[in-house]
């Protein structure tokens, strides 16, 4: 579409370079989230092994 518009070919390829930057952001991110995720289940899964064992009642 913007290439039947003269004199947008900067702006295209600014977005397309925007477009490829964000595309890497969201593998990052996505990485980075997916390694939270696994840190804090490892977490609370040691959390959850240190608690006492047992069936005691509250009431």
């Amino acid at each position: 579409m913007l290439g039947d518009i003269a004199g947008t070919a900067p702006l295209r390829e600014a977005l397309e370079t925007t477009n490829t930057l964000l595309e890497q952001v969201l593998e990052e991110l996505r990485r980075v989230n997916a390694d939270g995720l696994v840190t804090v289940a490892q977490e609370l899964r040691a959390i959850q092994d240190a608690l006492p064992t047992g069936s005691t009642s509250a009431a």
